[in-house]
C-alpha cells in the first residue's frame, strides 16, 4: 500500500508536462545513435543484481490510415509472435529462463516493450534479452501464418475490451475530440478491419514507422552506466537508417465555439450521467518554474474543488448521487477539465445547477486563502515522504521521466533537484497564482462538450438547449465567495492518566515484543526504520458481524455505512477534515462476518495525535439522525433505481444455486432497509469495540520504542475492559455443497458473447508443501491454456486460471478455470478444458516445466523478502496474532520448494480430483436488436 501511494506521489510530478529547457542528470548517460536512435543509461540500485531494458517508440495508433485502424496494436503483439533470433516467439525463452516481468502498451502516441528485473549474475541472458529488444526495434518476421494466428487473439482482447464503458466512450469520441482523427483512433481499431487486412498493410505500417529515428531505448539497473552505453551503441547503431522516411506527424483538434452535444443510450449502462469537457490547449512552458507553477495549480484545483464537494456532502447538502471533478491530461498537446454528475432521477436540472454553480464561483472568485493554505500544506507533506522513500521509487522515476524527455521533450532533473524545486514552487504560491491560472483558460467559452449517457430511451434527458440556458442563467446570476471557517478547535480535550505495562513478552522470531497493559489490552510493538519517520498500526479481536443478533444485523450494516460520516467526538465531518488536513495521517474502520478492528498510519511526528484519534474512535463515536436519514433516502433510491442487466439477473441465479438464504443471510431489499434503526447504532458500535481486553494491538515502523510504550499506555491504556471469556466467532456455512452442477443460460447481451466457467471443489486438507504444488500446478494449467486457447485457437484473449487453498473460515480447495469467447465456440473450447485437465492427471508433468515456475516463485520471495516494510511486517504479526500462524517459516516456503518433483505435484492433483465437486456455468448471448434511432444523439 504504501509504496503504490509513492507511486501515486512520483506521477503527479509528471503531471502537465510540456516542451521544457533540458536539464541534465547526474550519471546519466544519454545520447543520440548516428541512425537517429536515442538512448538513455542509468545506474540505480534499488533492485541489486538487476536490471530493466525498455523500447520507447515515437509511434502509436495516431498514424494509422483508415486501412490501418488497430495495426499499431497489432504490431506490438506481433513482437512476441516471431523475431529474426526467435522466430518461434520470444515468450516461452523469457519464461523458461524465469523472467515473467516482460510486457508491451500500445496507447494513441506512442508504444512501450519492456523487460523488467533480468537477474545480471546470468549475462549470456542479460545480452539475449538485449538481443530480444533490438530484435523488436526492425527485425519482426510478420510471417503470413502468424499474423493470421494473431486475428483471433486480438478480436478476442476486443471483446474483452468492449464493455458499456468503452461504447459510451466510442459513441462520445466524436464530439469530445470534435471530429478531428483522434476521434477515430481508439488503439484496438475496426474488428471487422482486424478480421480481414492483408498482411502486407501491416507490414508496410511496420516498415514506415518502426525505425531508429522514432526509438529510445532505456537501461536502468544496477550497471556500470559507461559498460552498458557501449552494448547499446554496439548493438543499436547497427540498425539501418530508413530512406525516404515519411514525417512524424501530430494532431490537432480544432475549436468548438458552441458546446458540443451527444446523448448516448446504452442497454447495458447501469447508470444515468451528465458529464461536461472543457478542452485546453497545453502551453509551452518557457522554463521550468512556470511549468512547475502550472502543475502545482491544477494539483490544487483538483484537490479544492474535491474538497468543496465533500464538504456539502458532508452538510447534507448535495442534490446528486455523486460528483467529481477533475483537470488532467487529454492527450497530446491538450489537457481536459471534466465534469461527470450522477443525479437523481427526475433531479437531473437540479444536479446540474448545483454543481454547475459551484464552477461558476470557482471561476468567478477562485478560492480561499485559507482552503489554499490547507492543500498546500498537504503537498508539502506529500513531498515530505516521497523524500523520506526516494529510494523505493528511484527506478520509476528515471523510467518514467526518460519516457517523457523523449516523446515530449521534458527536462530530465534528479528527483532530489525536482522535489526541492517543487517544494520552493509550494512555499511561493499565492491565491493570486491560483486566479492567474483559472483566468488563463476558464474565462474562454470554447471548447466544451456535453455528454449525457443512460440507458431509458423513455426518460427525459436534459437537451443540448436545456444545458446550454442553464450555463448562461447561472453565469448570469450574483454570486458571492464562500467562506471556509479560518480556525478550527482543540482535537483533544480529555484528561487520561497513563496506564501501565504489567507484563513483557519478547518475540524472538520477528524481533518484537507484547506489551501487556494494566487494563487487560494487549500490545505488539517491532521497529521497523524502513518506515522513514513513519509507523502503522492495527487491532483486530473475533467476533464481528457473527455474534450480533439476527434483528440487529440490518442496523450493523448501516453502523458500518456511517461510522465516521458525522465525525467524531465533538467534531463533526468537516471539521474533522480541517484538523486533519496536512497530517497525512489515517484511520479505517472494519468489520466483517468474523473480527472487527481498527487499523492506520501516520508521520512520527503526528503520533500523538493518531493515538488520540485511536482512543475517540473507541470512545467517542458520532452518529448523527440527518446522516442516517439521508443514508436510507439514499439507499431506497438506489434500490428502486439501479438497474440490473441480463447479465446480473444471471448472476444473481448462480448466486442463489451457490448460497444458502435464511434470516441472517438476506438480500439487501426494501425491508432490509426499512429494519435499520437509528438508535441502535451507537450500542452495537460499542458492543463490538467495549472491551479493550479483547483487542491486540500492533505499532509497527520508525517510531521509538519508549515513545510508543507511552502513547499505548495513555491511550490504549484507558480503554475501558472487562474480565471474563474470550469472545469468539460464530461459524456457519452458507455454501450449498453439489456434486456435480452444470447451467447453461442465454441471456439477451448486444453482442457475441460465451462466458465459460468451470470450477471443481473439495474440502481435504493440504500440508504446506501440498498447497504450494496445487499452485504450481495452476500456473502450469494456465500456462498450456494460454498456448491452446489463446495462442493455437485465438479463441480468448486470457484463460484465468485459479489453483488455491484456504483453511479459513472452512477448508477449501478449488480450482478455476474462467474465459470469455465467442458465442458459437463455448462448447468446444471447454471441451479442450476438460481434455486438458484428464491429459494432466494422466501424465507425468517435465521437471523443466515445473522449474520455471520455481525459478519465479523464488524471484517472486527474494523481491518480497528484499521490501521488509512495516506493511509487511504488519500482515506478518496482525497473521501471527489473528491466526497463531508465523507466515515467515521456512517450511511454508524456503524448506520445502527445492523437494517439489513432477511426481509430488500428480499426486497432489489426483487427490485434489479425488470425490472434487465439479461446478460448470455457460452464458451465451442472445443478441438483442437496438433501435439505432436512440443509440447516440
Amino acid at each position: 500500500m504504501m509504496k503504490e501511494r509513492y507511486t501515486i506521489l512520483i506521477s503527479l510530478l509528471f503531471a502537465f508536462l510540456g516542451v521544457s529547457a533540458q536539464a541534465t542528470m547526474p550519471g546519466l548517460r544519454q545520447g543520440k545513435l548516428a541512425n537517429g536512435m536515442t538512448y538513455y543509461v542509468k545506474h540505480s540500485s534499488l533492485e541489486p543484481g538487476k536490471v530493466s531494458i525498455y523500447l520507447v517508440q515515437n509511434v502509436g495508433a495516431i498514424l494509422e490510415e483508415d486501412n490501418e485502424n488497430g495495426l499499431a496494436h497489432f504490431l506490438e503483439h506481433m513482437a512476441f509472435n516471431g523475431t529474426r533470433h526467435f522466430p518461434r516467439g520470444v515468450m516461452s525463452w523469457l519464461r523458461g529462463k524465469g523472467i515473467y516481468t516482460f510486457n508491451a502498451h500500445t496507447g494513441v502516441n506512442e508504444t512501450v516493450y519492456s523487460i523488467d528485473a533480468v537477474p545480471l549474475e546470468r549475462q549470456g541472458i542479460v545480452d539475449t534479452c538485449f538481443l530480444i529488444v533490438k530484435d523488436w526495434c526492425d527485425e519482426l518476421l510478420l510471417k503470413d501464418e502468424d499474423i493470421d494466428a494473431e486475428r483471433g487473439v486480438i478480436v478476442e482482447e476486443w471483446r474483452v475490451r468492449n464493455t458499456p464503458d468503452s461504447k459510451i466512450q466510442n459513441a462520445v469520441a466524436p464530439e469530445l475530440y470534435n471530429h478531428s482523427k483522434f476521434a477515430r483512433r481508439n488503439v484496438i481499431g475496426n474488428v471487422e478491419l482486424l478480421k480481414t487486412f492483408h498482411p502486407d498493410v501491416l507490414r508496410a505500417f511496420y516498415h514506415k514507422w518502426y525505425r531508429p529515428d522514432l526509438q529510445c531505448v532505456i537501461v536502468v539497473g544496477d550497471i556500470d552506466p559507461v559498460e552498458y552505453e557501449k552494448k547499446v551503441e554496439q548493438l543499436f547503431g547497427t540498425i539501418p537508417v530508413v530512406e525516404n522516411a515519411p514525417e512524424r506527424y501530430d494532431i490537432t483538434i480544432d475549436d468548438n465555439v458552441e458546446p458540443l452535444y451527444k446523448l448516448v443510450l446504452e442497454s447495458e449502462n447501469t447508470v444515468r450521467t451528465i458529464s461536461i469537457a472543457q478542452r485546453v490547449k497545453r502551453p509551452d512552458y518557457p522554463n521550468d518554474e512556470v511549468r512547475r507553477k502550472y502543475r502545482e495549480s491544477a494539483r490544487l484545483f483538483n484537490t479544492l474543488w474535491a474538497r468543496r464537494i465533500t464538504r456539502l456532502k458532508n452538510a447534507n447538502g448535495e442534490q446528486f448521487l455523486a460528483a467529481n471533478v477533475d483537470f488532467g491530461r487529454f492527450v497530446k498537446g491538450y489537457n481536459t477539465m471534466s465534469m461527470d454528475i450522477m443525479p437523481f432521477n427526475g433531479k437531473d436540472a437540479d444536479a446540474f445547477r448545483q454543481v454547475w454553480g459551484m464552477w461558476e464561483e470557482i471561476r468567478r472568485f477562485g478560492f480561499t486563502k485559507e482552503e489554499i493554505e490547507r492543500v498546500l500544506e498537504e503537498q508539502l507533506s506529500e513531498l515530505q515522504e516521497l523524500e523520506r522513500n526516494l529510494d523505493q521509487n528511484r527506478n520509476n522515476y528515471y523510467i518514467d521521466l526518460f519516457k517523457s524527455n523523449f516523446l515530449l521533450g521534458t527536462p530530465c532533473p534528479d528527483m532530489e533537484e525536482e522535489i526541492e524545486k517543487s517544494r520552493e514552487t509550494i512555499f511561493e504560491f499565492t491565491p493570486e497564482d491560483m486566479q492567474e491560472w483559472l483566468r488563463s483558460w476558464a474565462d474562454d467559452n470554447r471548447n466544451i462538450t456535453i455528454l449525457i449517457s443512460g440507458n431509458d430511451p423513455g426518460y427525459a434527458y436534459l437537451t443540448r438547449e436545456e444545458v446550454v440556458r442553464m450555463m448562461n442563467e447561472i453565469r448570469r446570476e450574483n454570486r458571492q465567495q464562500q467562506e471556509v471557517k479560518k480556525d478550527v478547535p482543540v482535537f483533544f480535550d480529555l484528561k487520561l492518566t497513563p496506564a501501565t505495562v504489567v507484563k513483557t513478552r519478547p518475540l524472538k522470531r520477528f524481533n518484537a515484543e507484547i506489551w501487556t497493559l494494566s487494563n487487560g489490552a494487549k500490545v505488539v510493538y517491532k521497529n521497523v526504520p524502513e518506515g522513514n519517520g513513519t509507523f502503522s498500526m492495527a487491532c483486530s479481536s473475533h467476533g464481528g458481524a457473527s455474534v450480533v443478533a439476527t434483528g440487529d444485523l440490518p442496523s450493523l450494516t448501516a453502523m458500518q455505512a456511517l461510522t465516521l460520516k458525522s465525525g467524531l467526538y465533538k467534531h463533526d465531518r468537516n471539521t474533522l477534515m480541517d484538523l486533519m488536513s496536512g497530517k497525512r495521517m489515517n484511520m479505517t474502520f472494519m468489520l466483517d462476518e468474523y473480527n472487527q478492528g481498527m487499523g492506520g498510519q501516520a508521520p512520527v511526528e503526528h503520533a500523538e495525535m493518531f493515538f488520540q484519534y485511536l482512543y475517540l474512535m473507541f470512545e467517542k463515536p458520532r452518529f448523527d439522525r440527518e446522516q442516517f436519514d439521508k443514508y436510507i433516502e439514499r439507499q431506497r433510491y438506489l434500490y428502486r433505481n439501479t438497474v440490473k442487466t441480463a447479465l446480473d439477473r444471471v448472476r444473481d441465479s448462480i448466486q442463489n444455486l451457490l448460497v444458502l438464504k435464511d434470516a441472517r443471510n438476506r438480500d439487501f431489499d426494501l425491508s432490509y432497509i426499512d429494519e435499520m434503526d437509528f438508535d441502535k447504532l451507537e450500542k452495537l458500535y460499542h458492543d463490538r469495540f467495549a472491551n479493550a481486553r479483547q483487542f491486540t494491538f500492533c505499532i509497527v515502523g520508525d517510531i521509538d520504542r519508549e515513545e510508543a510504550k507511552r502513547l499505548a499506555c495513555i491511550y490504549i491504556g484507558n480503554l475501558p475492559s472487562r474480565k471474563g471469556k474470550k469472545e469468539k466467532f460464530v461459524l456457519r456455512d452458507y455454501s450449498v455443497k453439489h456434486d456435480s452442477l452444470i447451467k447453461e443460460y442465454n441471456a439477451e447481451m448486444p453482442d457475441d458473447r460465451g462466458i465459460v466457467e468451470i470450477s471443481f471443489l473439495n474440502d481435504k486438507k493440504m500440508s504446506n508443501k501440498e498447497q504450494l504444488a496445487f499452485m504450481i500446478y495452476g500456473m502450469m494449467l494456465k500456462n498450456h491454456f494460454f498456448e491452446l486457447i489463446r495462442e493455437q485457437e485465438g479463441g480468448a484473449y486470457d484463460v484465468d486460471v485459479t489453483a488455491g487453498y484456504s483453511a479459513f473460515p472452512f477448508r477449501r480447495e478449488s480450482l478455476d478455470v474462467k474465459f470469455l469467447t465467442k458465442r458459437e465456440r463455448t462448447d468446444d473450447l471447454k471441451q479442450i478444458v476438460y481434455r486438458q485437465i484428464e491429459l494432466m492427471k494422466e501424465r507425468l508433468f517435465s521437471p523443466a516445466e515445473i522449474e520455471q515456475i520455481v525459478v519465479m516463485l523464488k524471484q517472486n520471495k527474494e523481491e518480497a523478502d528484499s521490501c521488509m516494510d512495516p506493511q509487511y511486517w504488519m500482515n506478518v504479526l496482525n497473521y501471527y496474532v489473528v491466526y497463531g500462524v508465523d507466515i515467515t517459516s521456512p517450511d511454508n516456503f524456503e524448506n520445502i520448494i527445492d523437494t517439489i518433483t513432477p511426481g509430488f505435484v500428480r499426486k497432489t492433483v489426483l487427490k485434489f480430483f479425488k470425490k472434487a465437486r465439479k461446478q460448470e456455468f455457460i452464458i451465451k448471448s442472445t443478441p438483442v436488436e437496438q433501435k439505432p434511432e436512440w443509440e447516440h444523439f
